[in-house]
């Protein structure tokens, strides 16, 4: 639980905030303005998100988020608490001194604690545990570092500890490291000691978990199961967390933040990585950028931490499809927030702890080198792909619901060009395949038609082959259309291939196969879920391209007519000149 101020200033982003008063520009890392405190020319206010800070390199003032706002409404401190609260959707309550007394004791006891389980790390249980680490690659420096302990075995070690330094159980209860029985085992279980509470975390290793101050809030303790190749506490899992406390949320902590923040801001991005050794390997490895969420998914609050120091996140996870399946969602909330999203690959089956201890500079290499994870799930998609139907169906299924959610137009825009081109389905097709795709953990289905009766001017933006295609689509939708066509509407279809396309839809034969390789057949299955009029469509795209079947031929009788008159050809000019009125008289009329 977060004091009213550090939750609001963890909701809101000061730059935003400040652009509700003055206009930012981007500079760097930071954004600069015209200071509006003082009268200026050239801007010389600076705002910095990794640091949450402003300040005014003219009139020497700067502060955070409130006394920004304090300042330049000219109000009390209470009444801009009240304001922000309200803009960060935070609801005030008075602060009780037993709470803030709470936090403070909170703070002490998990730093006595973490210095409790890095010296049991030299007992003997506590020397295997050691040898495990190094085992998998961890050096003493990162040990010490991360300060990585030990929880003996032990019912009720830590908890003794805490108590002789004069901590009540309530209070060590209250930092999410003991456990009252009855809670836990049940109200009439049998007691294993006659003491009611006991140890949270036992025969443990160690990882403490800190806020981006540095300061211990909380724990997460891997269980160490195997001394001399017996399993010890086979019934326990893997990994248990602290659980949510008034220094400790789950759900906004994030592993390694303290000692990642600074080279986060620095390389402009951030790696999120799965566990807690995989944090720490990597900065051993020297990539220092990268973090963990702690046994919960990313979530929004994780994005607006991240936010603050950078906008691109890099993930590094197993290459295998569960890896990319358990990732999902979150990559989702980081792009719908507006990150940059890239993938780190690291090889089949492996996890970034065994990748760097493998080939530290392998490592290094792969984070400097992260694949925009849009063109690494169209690759991953099409790792089968077939060019049929079905096989298209099937990328676009995967992909564009991620494309779907990018923030960036341009972005947005261009991973639909690469998509178009890898897939051979045009982009009319697939932004209609766009507004039809599902989000992402989304049941309902968006769908509204691209070609709508009445809108005329989106048909005539179309390149001709594109028309081609629509109408075509709509002779295989709606077969009541195919008394339309004859000679002269045929004549409309430039391509051979959609020539033959058309003759075999008039002669009744619609093998899908045979259309495979083109966008026609998505299309036309596409507008089985719009409503419009076929008639009025057919009419639109069919004048059109008469219209730019005519515009071709009169441009290229020009080009005749020019060579005409440099060759002095009077005969070919005056039948020229005649052919050009009557198709020009031909488009008026249509």
């Amino acid at each position: 639980m977060l004091s009213p101020v550090e939750e609001i200033k963890s909701r809101l982003d000061i730059v935003e905030v400040i652009q509700g008063y003055l206009k930012l520009a981007k500079a760097g890392s930071n954004w600069k303005g015209l200071c509006p405190f003082h009268s200026e020319k050239t801007p010389s206010f600076m705002v910095t998100p990794a640091r949450q800070m402003w300040h005014c390199f003219g009139c020497g003032e700067g502060g955070d988020v409130f006394s920004f706002v304090q300042k330049v409404e000219g109000l009390e401190f209470a009444d801009v608490l009240r304001m922000l609260a309200e803009k960060a959707g935070v609801k005030l309550q008075k602060q009780d001194p037993q709470v803030q007394s709470q936090r403070k004791g909170g703070y002490e006891i998990c730093e006595l604690a973490s210095r409790f389980f890095e010296r049991q790390m030299s007992s003997k249980p506590g020397q295997l545990a050691l040898e495990y680490l190094k085992s998998r690659g961890v050096n003493s420096e990162s040990i010490e570092n991360f300060r990585i302990g030990w929880a003996p075995d032990s019912w009720q070690s830590l908890r003794d500890f805490l108590r002789s330094e004069n901590y009540s159980d309530k209070e060590i209860e209250s930092a999410g490291l003991v456990v009252r029985r009855e809670s836990e085992m049940g109200v009439n279980a049998v007691s294993q000691t006659s003491n009611e509470y006991h140890d949270r975390f036992r025969h443990r290793i160690m990882f403490p978990i800190c806020d981006s101050q540095g300061h211990v809030v909380g724990f997460s303790g891997r269980i160490f199961d195997k001394v001399k190749g017996k399993t010890v506490h086979p019934e326990a899992g893997k990994y248990i967390n602290t659980p949510n406390t008034l220094l400790y949320n789950k759900s906004l902590a994030l592993y390694g933040i303290d000692k990642a923040k600074s080279a986060i801001r620095d390389s402009a991005s951030c790696i999120l990585v799965e566990g807690n050794l995989d944090v720490v390997m990597s900065h051993q490895a020297g990539v220092k950028n990268a973090v963990a969420t702690c046994g919960t998914a990313f979530s929004q609050d994780h994005s607006r931490i991240l936010k603050r120091y950078t906008d691109k996140i890099f993930l590094a996870f197993d290459a295998d499809a569960a890896g990319d399946n358990a990732l999902k969602k979150s990559i989702g909330i980081a792009m719908a927030s507006g990150f940059s999203v890239s993938v780190v690959s690291i090889p089949l089956g492996k996890d970034t702890a065994d990748a760097v201890k493998e080939n530290p500079s392998l490592w290094k290499e792969s984070a400097s080198k992260p694949i925009p994870y849009i063109g690494h799930l169209i690759s991953r998609s099409m790792e089968n792909f077939s060019g049929t139907l079905d096989s298209k169906k099937a990328v676009l299924a995967n992909v564009l619901p991620f494309i779907k959610i990018i923030a960036s137009p341009l972005d947005r825009d261009f991973w639909m060009e690469e998509l178009s081109r890898r897939i051979g389905v045009s982009k009319d097709v697939l932004n209609m395949e766009l507004k039809r795709a599902l989000p992402i953990d989304s049941p309902q289905q968006a769908s509204q038609p691209v070609f709508l009766s009445g809108k005329a001017q989106d048909l005539s933006k179309l390149p001709g082959l594109r028309q081609e295609e629509y109408l075509l689509s709509l002779l295989m939708r709606y077969p009541e259309l195919k008394k339309r066509i004859g000679d002269e509407e045929l004549e409309l279809f430039s391509q051979p291939r959609f020539i033959s396309m058309a003759k075999n839809v008039l002669a009744g034969e619609q093998n899908i196969a045979s259309f495979a390789d083109s966008s026609v057949v998505l299309l036309s299955e596409a507008l089985a879920d719009f409503e419009i009029d076929a008639e009025t469509e057919f009419n639109k795209i069919v004048l059109s391209l008469k219209k730019q079947n005519l515009h071709s031929k009169m441009q290229m009788i020009q080009s005749d007519i020019k060579k005409a008159e440099a060759e002095s050809d009077s005969a070919s000019l005056e039948l020229l000149l005649k052919e050009f009125n009557e198709l020009s008289k031909k488009l008026v009329n249509l």
